[in-house]
């Protein structure tokens, strides 16, 4: 009797490890990656913003993605030096402001 129960929580440890497994592996599928690289050159008014993709065991390649006014997501090479150029304006652009002191 005890060898039979060992066997039915292995098989359900076993079972919870499989669910996991697949679990994370449909998570990466479901992930937008950048396949490739805008060859057009975007003016810095049109963008609002960006984020950095980085080439990993999800993504096959290292890219900027560039977010426009009109709210598409355009794939940018990182090395090209008007994309370092728009990633300037962008984090220059970025407005921190300072906590005010209240004399509470």
């Amino acid at each position: 009797m005890m060898c039979s129960s060992k066997s039915v929580l292995l098989a359900a440890l076993m079972s919870l490890l499989l669910l996991h497994l697949c679990s994370k592996s449909e998570a990466a599928s479901n992930f937008d990656c950048c396949l490739q690289y805008t060859e057009k050159i975007l003016h810095p008014k049109f963008i609002v913003g960006f984020t950095q993709q980085l080439a990993n065991e999800a993504c096959d390649i290292n890219a900027v993605i560039l977010y426009t006014k009109r709210r598409l997501a355009v794939c940018a090479d990182p090395k090209k030096s008007w994309v370092k150029h728009v990633v300037h304006i962008l984090r220059s652009n970025a407005c921190v402001f300072p906590l005010v002191e209240q004399g509470i």
